[in-house]
């Protein structure tokens, strides 16, 4: 598994070179789409094996992890034992330590409503990492929900994040957190069904498309994008900026022009052109190109879009912030952060994975595997953001409890209009 001119395999790619042979996972499942909204490229190329090389004698307490769908590789056989998940099946037999890895976030408001009471009672949430997305980090700093990292123990952060996974507006030091993965939430459309290119927010509002468009269901996804397409900057707005957009939002609403109001399942309703276009997430429509329906295009509005990322954090009284910590170090190097890039295809924060998966594919191509080399290349531009699509997208805006009720009441009115 070396690279060209890279040298002798690591210890993390010996790693994952021996957990492939003892699972016999073959390339072309390697790079099988697995679940909703994402793809599983590897099985086992992610924590257990590569953390297990990189932290010998790691301690064997297990560790708790919530993570959306979609966001992990799968094993394509159907192996339930011990888990359905290869990557974490190696890191428990590199390590002994227990990953139990739950799909629990779907969304960032239910997510919060389940761990809320034990954290606002000062008792454990059973959680030693989540992964929620920005503008709930930053809620859960401001109530003081999370404890602080200790950067000493995650020296990958320094030596290898992207000039732009360093620091938010919400968490500037990384005090509390570190990117996950990130994207940008814009629209796409398949050109088959709308009979034309779709360039604006507001052509998702043209009722020549209604009953076939999707919108999402959180507020802080969609009422950004719409203020965006009313001159606004999501975080310079005001409440009456937001009731302006509600405004653009409800007519429409009322007339049926939404299909539905998603989360990660417009993906599937897009793939199957039951919405001919939706609202969505830069990462996934990458993957439903190459593998569910290559005539989905997506595109960042004219007015602009919505520029965010999920975070690996430690809720308070985790009971393993030590493996925690390891976990968030292990995503920083470089070698399993462009396998999981592979995997999913959202944006990685760390610098040189495009370059790496461009690597990865002239060697499948030297090897004579055209197919993996083809979607390889096809991948590693996609994995981090342009110039120009930082230029041309944003960040959501922090709410204060105030703003956030009557954003919430505002955008309510809309999906149930």
């Amino acid at each position: 598994m070396s690279r060209p001119g890279l040298g002798p395999p690591s210890r993390i790619e010996a790693a994952i070179e021996r957990a492939m042979r003892r699972d016999q996972i073959s390339r072309r499942a390697f790079l099988g789409r697995a679940g909703r909204g994402g793809v599983a490229l590897g099985a086992m190329m992610t924590l257990p094996g590569l953390l297990a090389a990189c932290t010998p004698g790691s301690e064997s307490a297990s560790l708790e992890w919530a993570n959306w769908p979609g966001y992990i590789d799968i094993d394509e056989e159907g192996n339930p034992s011990p888990t359905p998940y290869p990557t974490i099946n190696a890191f428990i037999e590199e390590t002994g330590i227990q990953v139990n890895y739950t799909e629990a976030i779907t969304d960032n408001e239910d997510f919060f409503g389940q761990i809320q009471p034990d954290l606002a009672s000062g008792n454990p949430t059973g959680w030693d990492v989540i992964t929620p997305s920005d503008w709930m980090v930053g809620r859960l700093i401001g109530l003081d929900y999370l404890e602080e990292l200790d950067l000493t123990q995650i020296p990958n952060l320094e030596a290898n994040a992207a000039d732009y996974a360093r620091g938010q507006s919400f968490d500037p030091n990384n005090a509390h957190s570190v990117w996950w993965q990130g994207g940008i939430t814009g629209i796409a459309y398949d050109p088959t069904l709308t009979g034309r290119e779709l360039t604006s927010f507001d052509d998702l509002l043209n009722p020549e498309f209604a009953g076939s468009v999707g919108l999402f269901k959180e507020m802080r996804d969609t009422f950004p994008l719409t203020l965006l397409s009313i001159g606004v900057i999501p975080t310079e707005a005001t409440i009456a900026d937001v009731e302006e957009a509600q405004q653009k939002l409800l007519g429409p609403a009322e007339a049926g022009q939404f299909r539905g109001f998603y989360g990660n399942e417009y993906y599937d309703e897009l793939a199957a052109g039951n919405l001919v276009a939706s609202m969505a997430w830069s990462g996934d429509i990458t993957q439903m190109a190459l593998y569910d329906n290559a005539n989905v295009q997506f595109v960042i509005p004219d007015t602009g879009g919505i520029r965010w990322n999920d975070n690996l954090v430690i809720p308070n009284l985790a009971a393993n912030p030590s493996g925690a910590h390891q976990l968030m170090n292990y995503w920083y190097d470089p070698v399993p952060a462009t396998i999981l890039s592979e995997y999913i295809g959202y944006f990685t924060p760390v610098a040189d994975v495009p370059d790496r998966i461009r690597q990865d594919a002239e060697a499948a191509r030297d090897a004579g595997d055209t197919e993996t080399a083809d979607l390889l290349d096809a991948i590693a531009p996609t994995v981090a953001p342009s110039p120009e699509q930082l230029a041309n997208s944003y960040e959501d805006k922090p709410l204060d409890e105030e703003e956030e009720q009557v954003w919430n009441e505002l955008f309510l009115e809309v999906r149930g209009a």
